[in-house]
C-alpha cells in the first residue's frame, strides 16, 4: 500500500471509530441502552423518524447525563491530543507532552486557586481563565528553565517538565490542607480527573476554548512544520519565531486549561495519539493535527467509558485510566527513541 493510501485508510478508520465509539458510549452504563433505541432517538430529535423506544426514564439518561459526557470527553481527548502534537512540533520532541512539560500541573494548580480563593464560585469564567493562566505558566517556566543553558536536550526537557510538575503538585498540596472541608472534594478532583457529573453548562464552556484554540492551531499547521526545520531554517525562510512560540504556548494553554477546569488531571493522551499516529499519517502537521484530535477523542470517550464500567458502585479517576495505558507506552516510546539516539 502507497503511503498516501495508508494516509486515507488511517483517517477512514478514525473517521468511522469516533462515531462508533460515541454509540458505544452513549449505549453501555449502569443503565443499558440498546443500540437501535438510541439511534431511533437521535433520529427522532433530528425530525428523521418516529418516536424514541427508550421510554421517559431512559431519554432523559442519554440526553441529559451520557451525551454532554461523551461528547465532553472527545473535546478533552481531542483538544489534549492537538495541543501534544502542537508541542512536539514546537520543541522538535515526539515526546513532549502537556503533562509532561507541566502544563497538566500547573492548570490544575490555578483551577485549585480559584476554588480555594471563592473565585471559582463567585465569577463563572475565573476557574477556566485561573487555569489557563497556570497552564501559560508552566510552559513559560519550562522554556525558559531549559533554555537557560543553551537548546535542550530530550532528557533535560523532560527533566525541566517534571520539575516544574512536581512544584506545581507541591503547591496543590499546600492549598490542599489550607482548603476548607467543604471545598476539598471539588479540590481532590483536580488531581484525580474525571468526567461525572459533568452537563452541558461545562461542555458549552469547554467547546468554546478547545474548538477555537484547535481550529486556529489548525490554521498554523504550516508555520509548525517550518519551526519544526529548527531555528535558524526558520528565521531563514522568514519565520517570526518567537512570535509563533509565543502563539502556540498561549493557544495550548487557552485548551488545557480549560480542559482542566471541566475534566481535571488527564495524562498522557496528547503523547500517545499524536506519537503514534505520525509514522501513520507522517509529520505534517496539516493531516497530524486533524487525525490526533480525531484518535484522542476515541482514546478519551473509551478510557471513561472504560472508568465507569469499573464496577456499579465504583467509578475510577478518569486520569487514573489513561496513566494505565499512557505510562508503559511512554517507556517503551522512550527507550525507542534513546535507541534511535
Amino acid at each position: 500500500m502507497t503511503e498516501r493510501g495508508q494516509r486515507r485508510l488511517v483517517f477512514a478508520v478514525l473517521a468511522v471509530s469516533l462515531p462508533l465509539a460515541m454509540l458505544v458510549a452513549l449505549s453501555l452504563g449502569s443503565v443499558p441502552l440498546s443500540v437501535t433505541g438510541v439511534l431511533r432517538s437521535a433520529a427522532a430529535r433530528l425530525g428523521l423518524g418516529g418516536p424514541g423506544t427508550l421510554g421517559e426514564t431512559g431519554e432523559v439518561i442519554l440526553w441529559s447525563v451520557r451525551l454532554p459526557r461523551v461528547v465532553l470527553a472527545a473535546l478533552v481527548g481531542g483538544g489534549l491530543a492537538v495541543v501534544g502534537a502542537s508541542l512536539q512540533s514546537l520543541f522538535r520532541n515526539p515526546l513532549a507532552d502537556a503533562g509532561l512539560l507541566g502544563v497538566g500541573p500547573g492548570a490544575a494548580l490555578g483551577a485549585v486557586i480559584a476554588v480555594n480563593l471563592g473565585w471559582a464560585h463567585e465569577r463563572f469564567f475565573a476557574l477556566p481563565l485561573s487555569a489557563c493562566a497556570g497552564a501559560l505558566l508552566a510552559l513559560v517556566l519550562v522554556y525558559t528553565l531549559a533554555h537557560i543553558g543553551g537548546r535542550p536536550t530530550l532528557a533535560g526537557l523532560l527533566l525541566t517538565g517534571l520539575a516544574v510538575g512536581a512544584l506545581a503538585a507541591a503547591a496543590t498540596s499546600v492549598l490542599l490542607v489550607a482548603t476548607e472541608e467543604f471545598r476539598v472534594r471539588t479540590v481532590l478532583f483536580w488531581l484525580a480527573g474525571g468526567l461525572d457529573g459533568r452537563g452541558y453548562e461545562h461542555l458549552g464552556l469547554a467547546a468554546a476554548f478547545v474548538l477555537a484554540g484547535t481550529a486556529t492551531l489548525f490554521l498554523m499547521a504550516r508555520p509548525l512544520d517550518v519551526l519544526a526545520l529548527g531555528e535558524e531554517e526558520a528565521a531563514a525562510l522568514s519565520l517570526p519565531v518567537h512570535t509563533v512560540r509565543i502563539a502556540v504556548f498561549g493557544l495550548s494553554a487557552l485548551i488545557a486549561g480549560p480542559v482542566t477546569a471541566v475534566a481535571g488531571a488527564v495524562p498522557f493522551v496528547g503523547l500517545v495519539a499524536p506519537h503514534a499516529l505520525r509514522a501513520l499519517v507522517g509529520p505534517l502537521n496539516r493531516r497530524l493535527l486533524p487525525a490526533s484530535f480525531l484518535a484522542g477523542a476515541v482514546l478519551v470517550i473509551v478510557a471513561d467509558l472504560a472508568a465507569r464500567s469499573f464496577g456499579e458502585s465504583v467509578e475510577l479517576p478518569l486520569g487514573s485510566v489513561t496513566a494505565f495505558v499512557g505510562a508503559p507506552y511512554f517507556l517503551v516510546a522512550l527507550r525507542g527513541q534513546e535507541g534511535r539516539a
